[in-house]
C-alpha cells in the first residue's frame, strides 16, 4: 500500500481528520464482516483500493456503511496536461496501428503515451518549457514534460476514460459487489457481498454529463439509449447486465441505471455448501437428478442468486453429452467439451432479429443432452416445456418464489403451458435473499425443492411434493423426502440399476458424504470440483473418491 501515494494520501488525511486509521486488509473476505465498527482497506485490481468505513451514528454518513472508491487522482495542471495528451492522441490516431481487442488498444494508447511524454529526469540540467521541447532539445513539439508518477497517472485515468468504465471503473473493479444503483446525481449505493448496502463516495455532479456519460456507455454495448428509447437492457464488456433509464419523464429524479455485476470466477456448488446456501444433501439429491436427466427450473425474486446455482450445478451433468444454451446476456458458465452457446440479436430489422423462441426451436434440432436457458420470462416458456415433452431436459432460471405462483405464472399469459403438461418439469429449487444467520450483510439460501409428481385430472391441478426445507432460525436444510422421492424412487432408481428402489437414499446420503469431505479438504475452486466430477463420469466412483483423498486443488497451490 506504501507504494501507492493516492492511498497513503487518503489515509493520512482521514487519520488527520477522524482520529483513526483503516485496518489494511488485502484481500477482502467473508470474515470481515464480523468486525464492526467497519474501519478497513482492501484491493480490487491495481491501483484501486476500497476503504470501508462506517461511522459512529453521531458523525456524518452515520448509520450506514460508507464505500470509498481509492484510484490515482489528477491535480488541476495534471489535468491540463490530460487535455492536451488526449488531443494528441486523437490526432494521432488515423496513423496509429490497427487492433482487434480492448487489450491491443490498451497497448497502443500505453505506447504512444509514453511517445508523447518525456520525464523530467531525462532533461537534468536544461530548462524546459512543458509541451514546448523541440526549442531546446529537438523532439516533437507535442511532447509534454512529466515526472514518472504524473506519467503513471495520466496512463491511468486515460486508459479509464477511453478504454474502460470512466467514473464507474472503482466499482466495476470491486468483486466484491453485486449491483450498482445510481439515481440521477444521488451518490451510487452497491449491494455488497460482506456488507449489504453501501453508500459510495461516486456520484455524478452535473446531469449533462450523466446523460452524456449513459448515451456514450449505451452505444458501446451497441443498445444506443434516446429520448424515444429511454429504457435499454444491455451487457458491460465484462458481461454485467445493465439497465438503463434515460429520459426525465420517465426516471423523475434524473437518468439511472443498474448495473448486475458479472463474476469473473464461477462459484462452485462446495462453494454454495460451504457458505451455506446449499448443504450436501441437497447438492447430492440435485446431482443424482441431472446425472439422470431430470428437468430442473431453479426459481426465486430478483438478486436471490439463481444464475450462480444454476453454473455450480452444471458440473453434475455427464461430461461426455452435449450441452446446447440459450440466452439474452451471457451469464452461463459450461466447461463440457460440447458446448454450443447462443444468445439472442437485436435488430430494427424484424428478419435480423434472433429471439429467445427461435433459440429453442434451433435447439430442438440440434440433439443436445440438457438445454440450458439463461432465464425464461415469456412466451418462450411455452417452447421450453415442449423441449421436456420431446425428451430434451431443460435447466433454467425463472421467477417465482414458490411452486404455487410458479405454477400460476406458467399456466398464466403470456406462458400459457396448459396445466396438464406442467409435469413434464421434474423439480424446482426456490431460493432466497435473507438476513445473513450468522451476522451482518445478506445471505442466499436455497429454501426448498419441491417435485412435480403428476397432473391430477380430478382437481385440474398439480401435484408436488417437498423434498427439502430450510430452517431459518438454525439455518439448516432438513430432508423431508425419505422413502417419499418421487423421482429418486420412481424415475430413477430403476434406470440406476437399483433392484431395491429405497437403496438410492443410500446413494444420495454417500454422496453428500464426499462432497461434504471435499469442502473439509477446502476443495472449493470450481475448476477443481468440475476436474473431479469429470474423474467420476470418465473413471467411475472408486477413482473419483480415491481422488477427492489426494488431490492438490488451486487453493493448496
Amino acid at each position: 500500500m506504501a507504494a501507492h501515494s493516492h492511498v497513503a494520501d487518503w489515509v493520512r488525511d482521514f487519520e488527520a481528520q477522524y482520529g483513526t486509521r483503516p485496518v489494511y486488509y488485502g484481500e477482502l473476505d467473508r470474515g470481515a464482516k464480523k468486525d464492526r465498527p467497519y474501519n478497513l482497506i482492501y484491493i480490487t485490481k491495481e491501483p484501486i483500493f476500497v476503504h470501508i468505513y462506517e461511522p459512529p451514528e453521531d458523525e456524518e454518513g452515520g448509520g450506514q456503511v460508507l464505500w470509498f472508491g481509492l484510484e490515482p487522482q489528477l491535480t488541476d495542471s495534471e489535468e491540463y496536461i490530460r487535455r492536451e495528451l488526449i488531443e494528441t492522441l486523437l490526432q494521432e490516431a488515423p496513423t496509429a496501428p490497427s487492433f482487434t481487442t480492448d487489450n491491443e488498444f490498451e497497448n497502443i494508447l500505453g505506447q504512444m503515451i509514453e511517445r508523447y511524454t518525456v520525464l523530467d529526469t531525462d532533461l537534468s540540467g536544461t530548462v524546459r518549457r512543458q509541451g514546448k521541447l523541440w526549442e531546446l532539445i529537438g523532439m516533437d513539439d507535442r511532447r509534454l514534460t512529466v515526472t514518472q508518477n504524473q506519467r503513471e497517472r495520466l496512463h491511468y485515468v486515460v486508459i479509464r476514460d477511453l478504454i474502460r468504465n470512466g467514473p464507474l471503473e472503482p466499482l466495476l473493479s470491486d468483486e466484491m459487489l453485486e449491483d450498482i444503483h445510481s439515481v440521477g446525481l444521488k451518490h451510487i449505493h452497491m449491494d455488497h457481498k460482506v456488507f449489504g448496502m453501501v453508500t459510495s463516495n461516486i456520484r455524478f455532479r452535473d446531469r449533462d454529463l450523466l446523460s452524456r456519460f449513459l448515451r456514450a456507455m449505451s452505444e458501446r454495448i451497441g443498445r444506443p439509449v434516446s429520448d424515444n428509447k429511454p429504457i435499454i437492457d444491455g451487457a458491460l464488456l465484462d458481461g454485467s447486465r445493465i439497465n438503463i433509464i434515460f429520459s426525465d419523464d420517465v426516471s423523475m429524479l434524473g437518468p439511472s441505471f443498474t448495473i448486475r455485476k458479472f463474476a469473473e470466477e464461477t462459484i462452485s456448488i462446495t462453494q454454495l455448501i460451504q457458505w451455506k446456501t446449499i448443504s450436501a444433501q441437497v447438492a447430492a439429491y440435485i446431482w443424482i437428478c441431472l446425472e439422470y436427466g431430470m428437468s430442473v427450473l431453479v426459481s426465486g425474486e430478483t438478486a436471490s442468486g439463481k444464475t450462480t446455482t444454476l453454473n455450480a450445478i452444471l458440473p453434475f451433468i455427464d461430461h461426455n453429452v452435449k450441452i446446447y444454451s440459450a440466452e439474452d446476456t451471457p451469464e452461463v458458465k459450461v466447461r463440457h467439451k460440447l458446448w454450443q452457446r447462443l444468445v439472442t440479436r437485436s435488430s430494427k430489422n424484424e428478419e435480423s432479429r434472433v429471439e429467445m423462441f427461435d433459440l429453442l426451436k434451433a435447439a430442438l434440432r440440434s440433439r443436445p443432452r440438457y438445454i440450458i436457458i439463461g432465464e425464461i420470462r415469456g412466451v418462450e416458456g411455452a417452447t421450453a416445456f415442449q423441449a421436456m415433452q420431446t425428451g430434451h431436459p431443460v435447466i433454467a432460471t425463472f421467477h417465482a418464489s414458490s411452486i404455487v405462483k410458479m405454477i400460476q405464472r406458467f399456466t398464466g399469459d403470456p406462458i400459457n403451458v396448459p396445466i396438464r403438461f406442467f409435469d413434464n418439469l421434474n423439480f424446482a429449487i426456490f431460493q432466497e435473499v435473507v438476513e445473513d444467520p450468522q451476522g451482518g450483510g445478506i445471505a442466499r439460501r436455497v429454501t426448498g425443492i419441491d417435485e412435480v409428481i403428476g397432473y391430477n385430472k380430478h382437481s385440474d391441478g398439480v401435484l408436488t411434493r417437498g423434498m427439502f426445507e430450510w430452517d431459518p432460525v438454525k439455518d439448516k436444510h432438513y430432508f423431508r423426502g425419505m422413502f417419499q422421492s418421487h423421482l429418486l424412487e420412481n424415475k430413477i432408481a430403476a434406470v440406476a440399476g437399483f433392484s431395491n428402489k429405497r437403496d438410492i437414499y443410500d446413494e444420495m446420503l454417500r454422496r453428500a458424504a464426499v462432497l461434504d469431505r471435499m469442502v473439509e479438504r477446502d476443495l472449493t475452486h470450481y475448476d477443481d470440483v468440475f476436474d473431479l466430477l469429470g474423474i467420476y463420469y470418465n473413471s467411475g466412483w472408486d477413482m473419483f473418491s480415491r481422488s477427492v483423498e489426494t488431490w492438490v486443488g488451486v487453493n493448496h497451490k
